[in-house]
């Protein structure tokens, strides 16, 4: 079988006096109503406006429409194969306890959790620990997207330069201002904004294992307290000193650094972050003494 290009003239049929190319040109410029134009021995008006097509010696009409660009059957494949690819990729970040419902693609969520919930619970437990006689007025899980991927990446980097071992991560408490909240859950913690607390360990993010500590950094709003509980890389630490605007480098070798500093390495209970990307805020505790 022989093909030709459509809209050319072949042995048998006569091609138009205008192309597809004419006719759209002239649609888009909007300074025609009406293109004329000959196909064979007919001549025809096209009427732009309502899209009829006239032939002028019988006067008939035909409806006519712009057809979208022709995409191949190959074309369409590799377009829902990437989609899908990417839609599993994304899927793969994504916590499975996560409400798939609320994940905006920019900014963050608070989840509400039930006290019946195991997540609850175990959020619950840790907390109480160290703090049995407050009263929790509420557990909420964050959802955000994109520090989430941005702190699975640092994971990977992290995990990367050690060798491909596992990296020591850690659920740590920082307790704020409310008036923080909103900025922590959206851009992640800063020292410089959400406060300092202390710098004996080093001008950074400080994080405490017990939530008794992080509890007289959390200020009371309307006898309301709030605390976090963070998910926060630690990876290889080393203890700190108030001078510190970053983790010190390992055996004097100045391009391999500790990723944060403590207060003692023999089962340290706080934790100074100079990177925010080794944090991802998890759930925010409200609670009142």
């Amino acid at each position: 079988n022989l093909w030709n290009e459509y809209g050319k003239q072949d042995g048998d049929h006569t091609a138009a006096t205008v192309t597809s190319f004419d006719l759209e040109k002239a649609y888009q410029s909007e300074a025609f109503t009406t293109i004329k134009f000959s196909a064979g021995t007919q001549n025809y008006e096209l009427d732009f406006k309502a899209m009829k097509q006239k032939n002028l010696k019988y006067q008939t009409e035909r409806s006519v429409c712009r057809r979208p660009k022709f995409v191949s059957m190959e074309e369409v494949e590799k377009k829902k194969s990437s989609k899908t690819e990417h839609s599993k990729g994304s899927a793969t970040n994504i916590p499975p306890h996560w409400d798939q419902a609320a994940l905006p693609e920019l900014g963050y969520k608070l989840i509400n959790l039930l006290s019946s919930s195991s997540e609850y619970i175990k959020v619950q437990t840790n907390f109480q620990r160290t703090l049995p006689r407050v009263t929790i007025l509420s557990i909420k899980r964050i959802q955000n997207l994109s520090l989430w991927e941005v702190y699975q990446w640092q994971k990977e980097q992290m995990k990367k330069a050690n060798g491909g071992k596992d990296v020591d991560e850690r659920p740590l408490f920082h307790g704020t201002d409310k008036n923080h909240v909103d900025a922590i859950c959206q851009q992640n913690f800063d020292w410089r904004i959400c406060g300092v607390h202390g710098t004996a360990y080093g001008k950074g993010s400080y994080f405490a294992r017990d939530a008794a500590y992080s509890d007289n950094y959390s200020r009371v709003s309307s006898s309301i307290k709030t605390m976090f509980l963070a998910k926060v890389l630690v990876g290889d630490f080393t203890t700190g000193n108030s001078s510190y605007l970053r983790p010190p480098a390992k055996n004097n070798q100045s391009s391999l650094f500790y990723n944060s500093c403590v207060n003692t390495l023999l089962n340290p209970s706080i934790f100074v972050i100079f990177e925010k990307h080794q944090i991802y805020p998890e759930y925010l505790i409200e609670y009142k003494n």
